[in-house]
């Protein structure tokens, strides 16, 4: 017996086989592509039954050439399981029970991991992902957008969640998605989702002037004061001139009624930025507004209740008086502000200064014009 012909064949034989089981994984990888090709095709003719058909078919081999070391990190089959997944996961909405049972519960996560790996791995699908992606956002936008104003708040968080799950892949974060995630949150009550959202869209810096306030607010609906009060100090302790955080905590502490806090941090505000009206127009409106509540009070005590009467009186212009400056100063920058030249008339009048008086009430006048 000849030892090197029986190893030269051995060889050989080896090499074969080898060959023939690369030949048969590619053969599925090929094999998946080409169902979605006839998925592709049937979708735009409007043969749905064959289209779901021909998803199965190329989910099948799809799945088959994932799980072989010879496919399973080939950027075309990672490629085509994005797609195949992704398409799987839109069929899902036409409420088909017997195709969905055939879509995994996670089929977006799947869908969203084979396509970041392929992306990630080779530059050769990177256009057609990236067509993918913009596809299915342009898909999903207008759907989240309707359910958002049917007022199904749960479902368009969701819808705008998937966007930036996709958007994942390319290695993007599109903060006003998150930002509407944020709002649908707000809006259906899930308050702690609402912060983690909104604290997401303040860490990007996105909309500063409202989002600061926005997370703070949700952390105290929530019914977490605490988390509120830490969030916007810990943001003062990393930008301590940026205007939006003080006024976020001072807007904050008046829903809280903490006059003290409220003065020092609205104040601060101002001091960064002596035309910031909004920051003005807080203070203003907060103090005013204490005032006029304690006078409303006078004015519903008994008549033999004079000394507290007078109390509340003596009380309610001591807030006119911390209201009146900053109201004057946001007139100055907003002169045509019907409702606030409106209250500095009133509070002039409660003070007793009829200059005042009789100015704000000839602005008004101009600004009804």
């Amino acid at each position: 017996m000849n030892y090197l012909n029986i190893t030269k064949g051995a060889l050989i034989a080896g090499i074969f086989m080898i060959s023939s089981l690369s030949f048969a994984q590619k053969k599925v990888e090929t094999d998946a592509a080409l169902a979605l090709q006839a998925f592709e095709k049937a979708q735009m003719t409007g043969n749905m039954e064959e289209a779901k058909k021909q998803l199965l078919k190329a989910k099948e081999s799809v799945d088959i050439a994932a799980t072989n070391p010879e496919t399973e990190k080939s950027p075309k089959t990672l490629f085509l399981k994005g797609e195949i997944y992704t398409n799987m996961l839109f069929l899902k909405m036409l409420q088909d029970a017997e195709f969905n049972k055939n879509v995994p519960e996670d089929a977006k996560d799947i869908a969203v991991k084979a396509y970041k790996e392929s992306y990630d791995l080779s530059n050769k699908y990177d256009s057609d992902i990236q067509n993918s992606v913009n596809v299915i956002k342009q898909t999903l936008h207008p759907l989240g957008s309707a359910a958002y104003e049917s007022k199904k708040f749960k479902e368009a968080g969701m819808i705008f969640g998937v966007i930036n799950d996709y958007n994942s892949v390319l290695n993007q974060v599109d903060t006003v998605y998150i930002y509407y995630q944020g709002l649908s949150a707000e809006l259906d009550e899930n308050w702690a989702q609402a912060a983690e959202y909104y604290k997401k869209c303040a860490d990007m810096n996105y909309k500063p002037n409202e989002i600061y306030r926005a997370t703070a607010m949700a952390y105290i609906r929530g019914g977490q004061n605490d988390k509120a009060m830490e969030f916007l100090k810990h943001a003062i302790e990393k930008a301590p001139k940026d205007k939006h955080l003080y006024f976020a905590l001072g807007t904050i502490a008046m829903e809280m009624k903490d006059d003290a806090t409220v003065l020092s941090n609205l104040n601060k505000a101002i001091e960064i930025d002596p035309k910031y009206s909004d920051a003005y127009y807080n203070l203003g409106s907060y103090f005013s507004g204490k005032g006029f509540d304690l006078r409303q009070k006078a004015g519903d005590l008994p008549p033999n209740a004079k000394k507290e009467s007078d109390e509340l009186l003596a009380k309610s212009l001591e807030y006119y008086g911390l209201a009146m400056d900053p109201l004057e100063k946001y007139i100055a920058i907003v002169p045509k502000d019907l409702e606030v030249l409106n209250s500095l008339v009133k509070i002039a009048r409660a003070l007793k200064n009829p200059e005042k008086e009789a100015k704000y009430k000839q602005l008004l006048d101009a600004a009804k014009q």
